[in-house]
């Protein structure tokens, strides 16, 4: 242990050590934690490039496609415009005809001169033609071969059925617009082989893709589902070739690896892994492309990423990501080395106020002892005192309670003996009266003692139940709770008579439990009189007082006392079970019944009483488990 003149030292050097020891833990505790963490982190970081590559390459073969995509929609509308164009002239030229020549000409010259004039139209390049249907949809005009006749047929009938547009692919791919001729009862069409477009179209794909670039060097190659190289901005030389056969250096057929993934993954595309030389480079890398298949062409469109390209960034991020924690674990050195300092030269100043205060300190702690010793002189005496001033004070709510109960029993004594008393008088007096006339013979003195005797025995009992009743439990018993209520309801029921009121009392269950039976009976007597005494003072007509036994949902006795005397004032409720509260008048209540009540119930015998109000009075609850 350190001595009392090394407490200075001790408190000048702990913190100085300990932060350094602290700092060197966490220092080498947060740099093996960096580092393994720079090391997932590379990890995710090399997952999270490879993946935005992968996406970047999936979108750039979206973008190719949706520009496909605008530009083919583009020449079916340019199309779908010239066609009904070509239409809409013919059907002019036919109507002005036919206003020119219905009333000189039959309908049959009307139709050859139609007829005559549609065979000197033609369509530019040899794109299409002009066509005639009569009522039933059969083609009049023109007479051509019979393949092709085939194919406008098919055209014509879903040209017909729809609102004038449709494509036909037998034959040769051809798209048609038909319009009625009303007047000649015919309908007049023109169509377009479609194959002239779209190869001119194709032609104007592949050349834009293969200008294409997107990054540090990204560009597209194309494939049809034959293998056959369509487009590549470094291999012009194999334009036109078949690639069935050409092999990366592991020996992979790639070409037909493409072909074949990107018709499996036809909705989606795939991403293929295989050695190719850069542009311009004389060593082949690890390459990753996305293939994917453009549908209406049958293209097979590719783009891919260099695997050192990946790896050349992320070399670049991980060597950021290094000199970051470089510069953060220097960061921290240099702040735990200023703190260090700072707390060095705190610790002194606080060492000097410390040495100060423990001077000061060692005084003060020599007076508080002198303090202390003198009042734990006294200390012992001061409790001893509250103690004996606190049992005497419990001693004497006890005693008053006790002496108001025994005047409210000398109060019911005396409506027990009433009535006997007054028989026992009747008793003298008729010996009395026999005595004057001469008529008190032996027969009638023995009689009337008889009768005088057996009064006398009920007042004597009377004094031994109250007796009985007031002698207190040492120990807790089991009894049944409706014979100690019946004990209450016998002492009761004279006072009650004698003041006209009516007691109820219902037996739903009769549990037995533990504790004091007297005890308990008192509480019930005392709640019974309580109710008596509001009924009284309120002149309640047709007082009633109503008890029931029983149990709770839980299976604990209970107790219900209730009566019909208007209950007790919200504001009293809380109040009702304190010592020396009363509702009733001073004379009639000393304020310590229910006070007792609640210490026999709660204290001695570990239940609960309550109160509420209900309906028409007061309603209490005792409640023992």
């Amino acid at each position: 242990m350190f001595k009392e003149k090394h407490l200075a030292k001790l408190i000048f050097l702990t913190p100085i050590v300990t932060i350094g020891l602290l700092t060197l833990f966490t220092l080498s505790f947060f740099i093996s934690i960096e580092r393994a963490n720079l090391n997932v982190e590379s990890q995710a970081l090399e997952q999270k490039l490879l993946q935005q590559q992968k996406t970047v390459l999936v979108n750039e073969i979206q973008k190719v496609f949706q520009y496909f995509e605008y530009h083919l929609a583009m020449m079916h509308r340019t199309i779908d415009l010239e066609l009904k164009d070509r239409v809409d002239d013919v059907h002019i030229m036919g109507i002005n005809l036919f206003a020119k020549g219905s009333q000189s000409k039959s309908l049959q010259v009307l139709r050859q001169e139609l007829l005559l004039m549609l065979s000197s139209l033609h369509v530019s390049g040899h794109r299409g033609y002009y066509f005639v249907l009569d009522a039933k949809g059969n083609i009049l005009y023109p007479l051509e071969e019979l393949g092709d006749r085939i194919g406008l047929q098919s055209a014509v009938h879903e040209a017909l059925k729809q609102e004038g547009y449709a494509t036909s692919e037998v034959g040769r791919p051809r798209r048609v617009y038909v319009k009625p001729l009303a007047p000649y009862g015919w309908s007049i069409g023109a169509a377009e082989y479609l194959d002239i477009a779209t190869s001119r179209l194709k032609d104007e794909m592949i050349s834009w893709s293969e200008s294409l670039r997107y990054g540090e060097g990204g560009y597209m190659w194309i494939h049809n589902t034959t293998h056959t190289l369509l487009a590549h901005p470094f291999r012009a030389e194999s334009i036109g070739k078949d690639d069935t056969l050409l092999k990366d250096q592991s020996g992979k057929a790639i070409i037909q690896t493409f072909v074949k993934k990107a018709l499996e993954k036809e909705d989606q595309g795939a991403f293929v892994e295989y050695f190719w030389r850069k542009p311009y480079a004389e060593t082949p890398s690890k390459k990753i492309s996305y293939v994917a298949q453009f549908k209406p062409w049958h293209w097979v469109v590719g783009t891919g990423v260099y695997g050192d390209d990946v790896q050349k960034e992320i070399a670049l991020k991980k060597e950021e990501m290094k000199a970051k924690m470089d510069r953060y674990i220097f960061g921290v050195i240099v702040i735990a080395l200023v703190s260090l300092l700072c707390v060095g030269f705190l610790s002194y100043l606080v060492t000097k106020q410390i040495n100060r205060a423990l001077e000061s300190y060692r005084e003060r702690v020599r007076h508080k002892t002198e303090a202390l010793k003198e009042f734990n002189a006294t200390l012992r005496f001061k409790i001893n005192k509250a103690l004996e001033e606190s049992k005497q004070k419990d001693m004497a709510l006890l005693q008053q309670s006790r002496l108001a109960q025994m005047g409210e029993m000398l109060s019911i004594i005396a409506h027990q003996w009433r009535q006997p008393l007054s028989e026992v008088s009747g008793i003298f007096m008729e010996l009395e009266t026999a005595s004057k006339f001469g008529k008190a013979d032996t027969k009638l003195i023995h009689e009337s003692a008889k009768e005088a005797d057996k009064l006398l025995s009920y007042m004597s009992r009377t004094i031994d139940d109250f007796r009985h009743f007031f002698k207190p439990s040492k120990e807790k018993e089991s009894f049944w709770i409706q014979k100690a209520c019946e004990e209450a309801f016998s002492l009761a029921q004279a006072v009650l008579k004698n003041s006209h009121i009516a007691l109820h009392v219902k037996i739903f269950d009769s549990p037995k439990i533990e504790g004091y039976p007297n005890e308990y009976a008192q509480v019930i007597l005392n709640l019974i009189l309580n109710a008596k005494d509001i009924l009284i003072e309120r002149k309640v007509p047709e007082p009633q007082i109503w008890v029931e036994i029983g149990r709770t949902p839980e299976g604990n006795a209970l107790v219900c006392v209730m009566d019909n005397g208007g209950g007790i004032k919200e504001s009293n409720l809380k109040m009702v079970f304190e010592p020396y509260f009363s509702t009733k008048k001073a004379s009639k209540g000393s304020g310590l019944g229910l006070y007792m009540a609640k210490m026999i119930i709660e204290q001695n015998m570990g239940g609960k009483i309550e109160v509420e109000n209900d309906a028409f009075g007061a309603k209490f609850r005792v409640e023992v488990s």
